[in-house]
Formats: structure tokens, C-alpha cells, sequence
């Protein structure tokens, strides 16, 4: 009694072995990327020609008179590193045209994505860009979620960043205060998170405007949500630092999961 495989013409077994071989490699090519990954990364600029820093137009900021400026921005990052949902907030008097340019250039650029215990997630990361002239020629630094201090000193550090977590179903979002929907504000907090990215203990530092609830609707949340946790000459570090949200539109303001 013939096998079941001389049954098969010697073209069907060809293509047999060649869909067997390509299935193999496509796991063991997802199964190689998966170990690849780290248990958590923060999203970074990178260093290709579509990263943030490459796109925004020096020149064209020069000729049409922007000084020296700095600009802190908030963005968020999807899962495949594309950026979207920008803000920018406490910049420096005179940045009309930096501001713009920033918001401009980041829809259209793409980070190196997070990864939040071994998979990649969309975050949303707080920046600050620095941008000076000298001697006619502009000067572009952008740095990601750095606190003053570590900027000032040139440390290389990472401070959290609020990641979309999938599984987090304790954390519910973020939502404009009762009194005070869809009206634009600003919250700043303190957030105490450890090693794992985990909340460990939050306070409101400052709110704008005073008195509307918007600290309060940010800091109650946010003891629940998942952060990519600091680094720290690219550790993963316990960290405290001060975290802004800024309130823009109507509705809830960030989601996880």
C-alpha cells in the first residue's frame, strides 16, 4: 500500500515543503522578536530620517526671524511609533513659530516605540525642545520627558512614561472636572513610581486654572495607571517626578488597555 504522500504530484510536494518552511520561519522569526524585546523601553526619538529631531525645518525657522526659544511638548506615541495628539505648554514668550513647527512635525514623525513587560505599547511622553541661534546658524536639542535638574546637569535620564497597557482595567482615564467641561487647563503632579512602572504615590504641584478641579480629576486616576518606569543610564530605574497633563478638548483625556 502506497504512503499518502506519493499520492502527491512532485509539484504539490514542492510547494507543500515550501509552505511548511515559510510557516516555520515566520515563527520562529516571531518567536525571535519576542525574545528580543525587553521587559520595558521608553519611547525614543531614533535616530532615522523621520525622527522628530531630523524633520523640523532649522532654516526655515531662522528666515522667518524665531529666536532662541524653549518649548515643552506632550504627544502620544502608538504602538508602531507614529506620533499624534500634540501639545505644547509652558514655552517661552516669542515661540509662536517654534510651537507651530513642533506640532506640525511631530503627526508626521515616528519614534521608536515602548515596550511595556516584553510588548510594545503606545505611551503618551512629555519633551521639551530647545532651540538657539548663534552666529546666524540654528541650534535644535529635543529631550524626552528629562526633569529640570537632570537637563541642567546633561544626565541621561528618562523620567516615566504613561503607557497604554493592555490588561490595566483598573485604570478608568482621565476626565475634564464637573464644573468645568471641555474648558482647557493644565494639571502638573509629583508621581513617586517604582522600577516595575507602578504608581507608588501622587500630589498635585500646580493647576491652571486654580480652583476648577483639574488637579483633583488628574491625580485621584492616575494612582491606577501603568507607566513605562524611568531610566536611568538606560536602566530601568525608581524614580520621583513631575508629570503634566494638558486638558484641550472635551471628554476623557487618555485611556489604557
Amino acid at each position: 500500500m502506497r504512503g499518502n504522500g506519493a499520492l502527491l504530484p512532485p509539484q504539490m510536494k514542492s510547494l507543500a515543503r515550501l509552505l511548511v518552511c515559510s510557516l516555520l520561519l515566520i515563527t520562529l522569526r516571531k518567536d525571535a522578536l519576542a525574545e528580543n524585546l525587553p521587559q520595558f523601553r521608553p519611547a525614543l526619538l531614533g535616530h532615522h530620517k523621520q525622527s522628530l529631531i531630523n524633520t523640523i525645518d532649522t532654516q526655515m525657522l531662522v528666515k522667518r526671524g524665531q529666536g532662541d526659544g524653549f518649548v515643552m511638548f506632550g504627544c502620544a506615541v502608538s504602538q508602531y511609533g507614529s506620533g499624534y495628539w500634540s501639545r505644547t505648554y509652558r514655552c517661552t514668550p516669542n515661540t509662536e513659530l517654534l510651537q507651530k513647527e513642533v506640532l506640525g512635525r511631530i503627526d508626521g514623525a515616528m519614534f521608536e516605540p515602548a515596550v511595556y513587560k516584553g510588548s510594545r505599547v503606545g505611551v503618551y511622553l512629555l519633551g521639551a525642545v530647545v532651540f538657539a541661534v548663534r552666529d546666524g546658524k540654528p541650534h535644535l536639542r529635543i529631550f524626552l520627558n528629562q526633569e529640570e535638574d537632570d537637563l541642567k546637569k546633561g544626565d541621561d535620564f528618562i523620567a516615566p512614561q504613561f503607557a497604554s497597557a493592555p490588561g490595566n482595567s483598573q485604570f478608568k482615564g482621565i476626565y475634564y472636572p464637573p464644573q468645568a467641561p471641555g474648558s482647557p487647563g493644565l494639571a502638573s503632579l509629583k508621581l513617586n513610581v517604582n522600577e516595575m512602572g507602578q504608581v507608588q504615590a501622587a500630589s498635585v504641584t500646580y493647576e491652571h486654572p486654580a480652583g476648577m478641579g483639574f488637579g483633583t480629576q488628574a491625580v485621584g486616576p492616575i494612582r491606577d495607571a501603568a507607566f513605562i518606569p524611568g531610566f536611568r543610564n538606560g536602566k530601568p530605574v525608581a524614580c520621583q517626578f513631575n508629570w503634566t497633563i494638558v486638558f484641550t478638548g472635551p471628554g476623557r483625556q487618555m485611556k489604557s488597555g
